[in-house]
């Protein structure tokens, strides 16, 4: 039961009262509550109010359904904003306290309130006009102070006919806009056309909210992606929004991809409405804003011509140099001067089987250091025009990869060539002052990708090998994997595969082969291999390790898998080459299995990526060493002692 109830007739039409009923039972704090609720919304003159902005007002302990309970007694809800009762407005008479409830209900039906639609309002009572003292200025227009103009006879203000309000009208008006005592489902209508459009900031809205206009830049629009579950199949794509308080993830589904995706163009201004908002999902929304907004066919989004009061583009930039501190698998905002770009190849996706476009950049900064950058599809094939002479780019939300030491994924509705923000022309007054001929002192990315190059763990971020088990390392996401870097020993490595611990690969050094794809014998010619990915056949082939280990620490052991890179680290540079010609000279096989012996027992640091895998349609963690440094027992030591010294 509630504790109160509140029974509201204060829309006063002429001859009724205000009643209203209130239990004893109240709690003090409550009343308090519904005392400061009150004063803050008198304090506004009548003038609507968010709700996140009352909520700000008060401590998150008061739950919010007491703050609405509060809210209730003094407010009513009007196209999400409450605004303050007429009863307690302290309004000149009557007529103007009417006049203010109808133009309440036409705000709360319409959005927008028109000087002719008042008049055909009244019209439609019958009013019969006298000599009223009213001083608002009669244009609506959203404007919820003391609505004025003359104020009609008390006798013959409304006829019982009204389609407004009737003889039990009090109710039904409050329910009509959000009083206290609704039950009944609010139904809108699209509003008329009009050019005022009140604005609603980013940072303002919030699921209360029945209708809002907002005015925006778009900053980032996806690919068209399609979707199919038990609920149905369609297609959808995503934008982020960016005004002068925030920004927001919006996006659009089945009928409005077709109606907005190619109306909808990056860097232009546009003012929309019609959407829904809803709780972010954090794990996929990046935006400030804790709400997302998703949008139908039924959206009106125009555009507006930009004014410039919307920055081009909002960024948490990072400096480059301090990328190495960076977890892989992270997203960063990163803005430098492109030093050198690539030229644009394709690789094969291991999910998909597409052949995807890429294409390398170099960028630096003022930091001093340089970093590569991957970008993708159209923006990877028109690259050396699109970057070229040193332009300054921002990327945003970068994927941070070790690969290579630290490199970096840009997504193509991320990147900003020359950004009007005054962070680029810091970085390129830098270049242009020094920072093209000496100012880089550190290069994070290797390009041959090498594992001698990638970043020596800290001894505080390192775990032991009990921790893949302990911690369910890579059974947090099926698509992306989890690292772990420890310090281990090689325990023993399995040299004695069919064939050899190595897999025969294609000597093309372009793409889409680059030396590491799979190549086989060609069947249709002698002595031959042929390779499935650039189609060609080859009198020879070459050999990268591939093969098992296992790393014990003293917690646990584990198996693990060695590529080429780490391989040739462990076996003192010999290459899979070398290896294969010992392994098909010397029937007895001692010199190959004496190198696999001699880096059997050899301490590492080791850092290993855990993903899931498919093996026999059955689920298996896979662990690969990605990169491998030799233990520097020194320092070691040092940091061991600095440990014991801060328990």
């Amino acid at each position: 039961e509630h504790e109160h109830e509140h029974e509201q007739t204060d829309l006063g039409v002429a001859g009724t009262t205000t009643t209203t009923t209130t239990t004893t039972n109240e709690p003090e704090w409550k009343k308090e509550l519904t005392s400061r609720v009150a004063t803050l919304l008198q304090e506004r003159g009548g003038f609507p109010i968010p709700y996140s902005i009352i909520r700000s007002r008060f401590q998150r302990s008061i739950p919010d359904e007491a703050l609405i309970e509060a809210i209730s007694a003094s407010a009513v809800l009007v196209r999400g904003n409450f605004i303050l009762k007429t009863s307690l407005m302290a309004l000149s008479n009557v007529y103007v306290e009417n006049t203010r409830d109808v133009i309440l209900i036409l705000m709360q039906k319409y959005g927008v309130v028109q000087r002719v639609k008042l008049y055909k309002a009244f019209q439609g009572c019958n009013v019969i006009h006298g000599n009223g003292n009213g001083n608002g200025n009669g244009n609506g227009g959203g404007g919820m102070g003391s609505m004025g103009g003359r104020a009609p006879q008390a006798n013959n203000y409304i006829k019982p006919e009204n389609t407004y309000i009737s003889n039990n009208s009090n109710n039904n008006i409050n329910n009509s806009y959000g009083g206290h005592s609704s039950s009944a489902p609010i139904t809108r209508t699209a509003p008329p056309s009009s050019s005022y459009q009140p604005i609603t900031p980013i940072t303002q809205l919030n699921v209360y909210q029945n209708r809002w206009t907002i005015k925006v830049r778009l900053t980032s629009k996806s690919q068209i992606r399609t979707w199919s579950n038990v609920k149905g199949e369609g297609q959808l794509f995503s934008v982020e929004l960016l005004d002068s308080t925030s920004s927001i993830r919006a996006t659009f589904f089945r009928d409005a991809v077709d109606k907005f995706y190619h109306m909808l163009e990056l860097d232009n201004v546009y003012m929309m409405t019609g959407g829904k908002l809803k709780a972010a999902n954090m794990q996929y929304n990046t935006c400030k804003s804790s709400y997302e907004i998703t949008f139908d066919q039924n959206a009106e989004i125009t555009k507006v011509d930009d004014t410039g009061e919307i920055e081009q583009q909002s960024y948490d930039l990072v400096p480059i140099a301090s990328l190495e501190n960076v977890e892989p698998s992270s997203y960063v905002d990163v803005i430098g001067v492109v030093k050198n770009v690539g030229e644009p190849g394709s690789i094969t996706s291991k999910k998909s089987g597409r052949d995807l476009s890429k294409c390398e950049l170099t960028i630096v900064d003022d930091s001093g250091a340089d970093v590569q950058v991957t970008v993708w599809g159209e923006r990877a094939m028109r690259a050396p025009q699109d970057f070229a002479n040193n332009i300054v780019v921002a990327f945003r939300r970068a994927r941070v990869s070790d690969y290579g030491g630290r490199t970096l994924s840009a997504n193509g509705d991320g990147i900003i060539p020359n950004p009007k923000i005054p962070d680029a022309n810091r970085v390129l007054n830098w270049w242009h002052a020094g920072g093209s001929t000496g100012g880089v002192t550190k290069s994070l990315s290797s390009s041959g990708g090498g594992g001698g190059a990638r970043r020596y763990p800290k001894f505080e971020e390192r775990k032991t090998i009990a921790s893949i088990k302990k911690d369910n390392l890579g059974y947090n996401s099926a698509d992306k994997p989890d690292w772990i870097s420890f310090k281990g020993t090689i325990s023993f490595i399995k040299s004695d595969r069919d064939g050899g611990a190595w897999y025969t690969a294609c000597p093309n050094p372009e793409e889409p082969c680059k030396m590491r794809r799979k190549i086989l014998p060609d069947p249709s010619s002698d002595g031959y291999y042929h390779c499935e990915n650039c189609h060609q056949s080859y009198p020879n082939c070459i050999h990268r390790y591939i093969f098992s280990a296992t790393v014990s620490d003293d917690t646990t052991t584990s198996w693990v898998s060695v590529f080429d890179d780490q391989a040739k680290q462990l076996l003192d540079g010999v290459t899979a080459d070398d290896m294969h010609k010992l392994y098909s000279e010397d029937p007895e096989q001692s010199a190959y299995n004496g190198h696999f012996m001699k880096a059997t027992f050899t301490d590492w640091i080791f850092t290993c990526k855990v993903k899931q895998e498919m093996y026999d349609n059955e689920t298996r963690i896979k662990t690969s060493i990605h990169s491998i440094h030799p233990v520097d027992y020194a320092q070691e030591g040092r940091s061991l002692l600095n440990s014991i010294l801060s328990m």
